[in-house]
């Protein structure tokens, strides 16, 4: 069974994981055709891939973060964990995407390399960064929205997270997504060092 400590240890790892893979990698934001020659070059292709699969990866912890937190969004529960299913479905194909780009520049040589115009290029980047980093922020944002109705959380955890949700919800401004991230090492850490609540038995139904 997953557990609310697992569930918060999952959000944290999601939250840091994602900053690590997108903050060094994928060109995005201002154009800047410098960053964009250094990431199609050909000794940046590992890198590019490394960065894709630990975002991925942290991309997967949202599925945990979903099965531990379900039961506490109460009547909400299918459209919470449905919410993270997406943001991770999302940020997986996002950094696919972005990655890809870098290997398609790889394998295809030179001739791709230099056949490829610099703004198409970015213009993939950035909507694999879309993708990536702001899709998921968007579904947790409202995923955090449910838990402050439904589960049982301090005051001012829950005021933090209506504010971070705000800020995961207008992500592709870009500049609000690091109150999102620092909501997630917040609330991961909550979870997984928190009092659990107690829950009251479920009635079971007779067997005779």
């Amino acid at each position: 069974m997953t557990t609310r400590r697992t569930a918060g240890l999952a959000l944290a790892g999601y939250g840091l994981g994602t900053f690590l893979a997108f903050a060094p990698n994928s060109p995005g934001g201002s154009y800047d055709d410098a960053a964009v020659a250094t990431f199609v070059s050909h000794g940046h292709l590992w890198a590019a891939v490394g960065f894709a699969y630990l975002g991925i990866f942290a991309a997967l912890a949202l599925l945990l973060f979903g099965l531990g937190m379900r039961d506490e969004a109460g009547s909400a529960r299918d459209p919470f964990l449905a919410l993270t299913v997406v943001g991770a479905a999302t940020s997986v194909v996002g950094f696919f995407l972005t990655g890809g780009v870098a290997a398609a520049m790889a394998e295809g040589g030179a001739s791709v390399r230099s056949g490829v115009p610099h703004p198409v290029v970015y213009t993939l980047t950035e909507t694999g960064n879309l993708l990536s980093v702001c899709a998921p922020a968007l579904c947790v944002g409202i995923a955090g929205l449910i838990l402050v109705r439904k589960a049982e959380l301090a005051g001012w955890v829950k005021a933090f997270t209506v504010v971070a949700a705000v800020c995961g919800i207008l992500a592709p401004f870009f500049f609000t997504y690091l109150v999102y991230l620092l909501w997630t090492l917040v609330f991961g850490g909550v979870l997984a060092w928190g009092r659990t609540p107690d829950r009251e038995p479920q009635a079971q139904p007779s067997l005779v």
